[in-house]
């Protein structure tokens, strides 16, 4: 039954544009974070830069996310993406550049402020790209166009490793850089050819909010807020990837970089390790559209967070390469089987009038906060506290145990009997049906 609306997503124009602009960004994105980690590491040897290098990526959607929602709900969400994409090419034109001439007396001023820029204009286009699908496909279609977002951009941490492993190979940064900035102007230059659609979604959005361009910013990010956290389930979804997060963005970025380079490894190593990562989500992202999200089996949720957990702990043990290839399988795996349910359950009960700004809230919790991490981690680190190989063992094991208390509430139990979520049930029972008949 399912691979009804599947095969009708290949015959929306608009889905398959955004679906090849999103594998576009996504490896260049996932490629420049991998590039700018292995320079850093490569070209300083030092695991506080590091650190504060991604604090500074970190900080600004920490300060702009809430805004980048607001503007989702605001403004086309077609041209927020091209403009992010447009101005990610920009910058990593002009750092590929500034880095054939002699500047390593200012290198540290140089890469903090690329990490900078980038963060700023990455905040602006998440909130647009996670709530952009409802105007493309029809709801009962969101399920499925998750599964394939996800996996687009799961094929793109695959390939962004393997394109990042190659141009290391070059040893010219400049260059490489370059290249990537090639990659999002051209994924720029497809998402031009999107066309939104008008749904009833859209429809409730525009009427929902009149004024929006009378009130101010703050006045939509509180109403976000007060929105969001009015409503119990979404307020333990936010919280939740809050701690999670906490306990995966720093030990697994800071930590498996500084890892392999302890191991006397090199950046092939590194990008290996990241393309089995990326693997597993793909497969992860191909079973989760085989079994419908998970629809009434949200309570394998919290089991799936916990096996990212363990399988993050045991990369302590890793001492040959092959044994770290398959925890790092199994992270990405568990990954899109629990981003894909949640994301398509926040799409579904959230009107679109305010789904910029709560997809904004859920990307700052999973994303915004790992500067905290991020400091934590090279404060351990620089105090020689903990190795590298603890930082993944301790982060793991509380992951595991944090995910695993979501099955003590009944609010999370209980979180597939909202009615919008039981009218979306009701609604791809009818078209399956109908097109069985």
């Amino acid at each position: 039954m399912t691979t009804i609306p599947t095969n009708a997503l290949w015959k929306n124009r608009s889905f398959l544009l955004l679906w090849c602009a999103t594998i576009l960004s996504a490896m260049a994105d996932g490629a420049f974070f991998l590039l700018l980690s292995w320079f850093i590491v490569d070209q300083t040897g030092s695991e506080t830069m590091l650190g504060t290098a991604l604090i500074c990526m970190s900080i600004p959607r920490l300060l702009f996310m809430l805004a980048g929602g607001v503007a989702a709900d605001r403004w086309n969400r077609k041209w927020i993406m091209f403009a992010s994409l447009l101005a990610r090419c920009i910058i990593l034109l002009g750092f590929g550049l500034v880095l054939q001439g002699e500047t390593l007396e200012w290198l540290f001023l140089l890469i903090y402020g690329i990490a900078a820029l980038f963060g700023t204009v990455d905040a602006f286009f998440w909130p647009a790209r996670s709530s952009i699908l409802p105007s493309l496909v029809s709801r009962e279609q969101l399920a499925p166009a998750n599964s394939m977002m996800e996996i687009s951009q799961q094929i793109s941490m695959v390939g962004g490793p393997v394109v990042s492993a190659l141009l290391i190979r070059t040893h010219n940064y400049s260059l490489m850089f370059v290249i990537l900035a090639l990659a999002f102007f051209t994924g720029a230059l497809v998402l031009l050819a999107l066309r939104l659609h008008a749904s009833s979604r859209d429809e409730t959005r525009a009427t929902a909010s009149p004024s929006s361009g009378a009130e101010s910013y703050f006045q939509d990010i509180w109403g976000g807020i007060r929105f969001t956290y009015g409503i119990p389930i979404l307020t333990m979804l936010l919280v939740t990837s809050l701690v999670i997060n906490m306990m995966f963005s720093g030990p697994i970025n800071m930590g498996i970089p500084l890892h392999v380079k302890d191991l006397g490894w090199d950046g092939s190593a590194y990008s290996t390790l990241s393309t089995s990562l990326g693997v597993g989500t793909i497969v992860g992202g191909i079973l989760t559209g085989l079994c419908k999200g998970f629809r009434g089996k949200f309570i394998l949720l919290p089991f799936f967070l916990g096996g990212m957990g363990v399988a993050m702990s045991s990369l302590f043990f890793m001492q040959q390469l092959l044994f770290g290839l398959l925890p790092m399988f199994c992270i990405g795996m568990m990954l899109s089987m629990t981003n894909i349910p949640i994301i398509t359950y926040i799409q579904t009960i959230v009107p679109s009038a305010m789904l910029g700004r709560v997809m904004s809230l859920l990307s700052l919790m999973s994303l915004g906060f790992g500067p905290v991490s991020y400091a934590l981690c090279s404060f351990l680190l620089a105090s020689k506290t903990a190795t590298s190989g603890v930082l993944l063992l301790a982060g793991g094991i509380i992951f595991s145990l944090s995910s695993l208390c979501l099955l003590l509430f009944r609010t999370f139990r209980n979180m597939e009997q909202h009615p919008d979520w039981q009218r979306s049930a009701a609604g791809e029972a009818i078209h399956s049906h109908a097109s069985s008949t």
